[in-house]
């Protein structure tokens, strides 16, 4: 039987779901085409300026040393209030204001010096993931509503409810920092790692990003979820919903100004997307799992919900979802000719440190 399927089944398998892409390329191709356009620009033009500079600035803490002594203020809370070593308190309030992927990446780092064990990088992963207040800003505050307040109600309910899931971890598991190292450093080289390790993990998740982009857009050409909506009877921002579970940056395609969508849009920015979890397996290192990850999302997403339902209430007057079905505020970005900029700069120091290394040689 194992026999029948390796050599008859798998290949038979293997061939239809070619046959199945190619022909989505071939009958597809102008919405993919539609579709890669749109998520280039969306990286360019969202993505890498609200991220990059937390990105590089969090991987520099981290690699000098300087979280922990960024980490001193917190010393009570972190010991008395989350029962969470002074540099694992520092990583998950960076990793709630860096991005989502940055949080993977930090523990990552921290498990390759050995200064976390495998264990505590698995459970931190689970309160280490956030867009930041830059990505809600500009993708759901601006972008939706016309202004920075909203966004900030998103960001608070996400990274609260990560708050409470470090606070839990805390105290049941007592996670620790083994083999500190105290000394501070930093030169150069430093430096330029920590930029370009941001250039690469910007990188990584473009190019998620827009690879993504594809089976959504057959996905959206075929009606799969105009149709799933359709049967239960949702209306169009739920469609919208339901494909930011696939790729979150989706969500600026909400339309009106939705107030009282906030705490779904709250829930979905907690649970991040199909795409951001394939990004976090790109970027964790090989040994850390993420299954306490995922197992954490649904949880996590729930609290977020309840929590922006909270926040809500108090920011803004009860009047505001009647007007919720106004025309969309659209505030119109364009940042790709500093991005672009940008990648040419770290494909200069990137090239610089290769031949500095070719001539070392």
């Amino acid at each position: 039987m194992k026999k029948l399927f390796k050599n008859i089944v798998l290949p038979l398998l293997s061939a239809i779901l070619a046959a199945a892409a190619f022909s989505g390329l071939t009958f597809f191709s102008d919405e993919i085409t539609d579709a890669v356009k749109n998520s280039v620009m969306r990286c360019m033009n969202v993505m890498i300026p609200s991220l990059f500079a937390v990105t590089a600035l969090s991987t520099l803490l981290v690699d000098t040393g300087l979280c922990r002594l960024a980490a001193k203020p917190f010393h009570p809370i972190a010991k008395y209030i989350f029962r969470l070593p002074d540099e694992l308190f520092i990583i998950v309030l960076l990793s709630n204001v860096s991005g989502y992927p940055i949080g993977i990446k930090l523990l990552s780092e921290l498990y390759k010096k050995g200064s976390i064990t495998k264990r505590t990088a698995e459970l931190l992963s689970c309160c280490c993931y956030c867009g930041g207040p830059a990505f809600y800003a500009s993708a759901i505050g601006l972008a939706l509503f016309g202004d920075i307040k909203s966004g900030a109600v998103v960001f608070l309910s996400v990274s609260c409810s990560d708050i409470v899931a470090a606070a839990a971890i805390g105290h049941i598991f007592k996670p620790k920092v083994i083999g500190k190292n105290k000394k501070l450093k930093f030169n150069a080289d430093i430096l330029n790692s920590s930029v370009l390790s941001a250039g690469r993990a910007m990188f990584v998740i473009c190019t998620f990003i827009v690879a993504f982009s594809i089976p959504c857009a057959v996905i959206d050409a075929l009606g799969i979820t105009h149709r799933i909506c359709t049967f239960f009877g949702a209306d169009t921002n739920s469609e919208v919903l339901l494909r930011s579970c696939l790729e979150i940056s989706n969500i600026s395609d909400i339309k009106g100004v939705p107030y009282g969508l906030l705490p779904a849009i709250s829930a979905v920015c907690s649970f991040g997307g199909i795409c951001i979890i394939l990004q976090l397996c790109a970027l964790r290192h090989k040994d850390i799992s993420l299954v306490p990850f995922l197992l954490s999302r649904i949880p996590t997403a729930a609290l977020s919900f309840a929590i922006c339902k909270l926040i809500s209430r108090s920011i803004f007057p009860k009047a505001l979802p009647a007007f919720s079905e106004q025309k969309h505020i659209f505030v119109r970005m364009n940042n790709f000719i500093p991005s672009f900029c940008l990648i040419m700069m770290i494909l200069i120091l990137n090239f610089k440190k290769t031949l500095a290394f070719s001539k070392r040689v």
